[in-house]
């Protein structure tokens, strides 16, 4: 399960003020990370996973290849809440041309073969964009505070820019990952993003 908060920024700086800032920066456990994103989604030709919420998505980070399969979303507010499972993939060519073999011994599995059997996958989009994050520590949770930029490109062909702040929950107390969240929210005034980059992509 993945748990988080988005919101939706004019430009980063915020991220800036928040790791400046004393009451927040001493919670923190790492120093500030880049990332370097580059993430393609795949369907089928018909458009299965679209039509039942499901998201392929391999995720090139760095030197690192991701695997995700998420669904199951429910957004209230800014807050997403989603089934996610995630494989590190070590071979670069099923980067560019993925199956759902990768999941089978996962729940995952289930339901990519429930939405399309076997059918051959196609990239659908494509994002760019750079990743800085760092870790929290209240004491009660661990939490992950990251501010994306960069692009999306449209499924009908043009670019959507990115630029939106995650806080992401670990473990530990959900009620304190949340008013955490609702503390940095009220502080810099920032406006919930109910939509996925996905979402935003797709048009939907």
């Amino acid at each position: 399960m993945e748990t988080e908060f988005k919101f939706s920024l004019n430009d980063t700086s915020v991220f800036d003020s928040i790791v400046e800032n004393a009451e927040i920066n001493k919670m923190g456990l790492d120093a500030v990370e880049t990332i370097d994103m580059h993430a393609s989604y795949f369907d089928t030709p018909e458009q299965d996973f679209r039509q039942r919420g499901i998201a392929y998505r391999i995720r090139e980070e760095n030197e690192r290849i991701t695997a995700t399969i998420k669904w199951d979303v429910d957004v209230s507010e800014g807050l997403h809440r989603r089934e996610e499972f995630n494989l590190v993939v070590n071979d670069e060519r099923f980067a560019e041309a993925p199956d759902i073999d990768l999941f089978i011994s996962s729940d995952a599995y289930d339901v990519l073969y429930e939405a399309a059997g076997h059918k051959k996958l196609q990239k659908t989009i494509s994002m760019d964009y750079t990743r800085r994050q760092f870790k929290v520590d209240t004491g009660k949770s661990i939490s992950c505070i990251s501010v994306d930029e960069g692009i999306i490109h449209h499924i009908d062909g043009y670019d959507v820019p990115i630029c939106e702040l995650e806080i992401e929950w670990y473990y530990g107390d959900e009620s304190d990952f949340i008013d955490l969240a609702t503390l940095i929210q009220n502080k810099y005034a920032l406006e919930p993003e109910n939509k996925s980059k996905l979402q935003r992509a797709t048009g939907c």
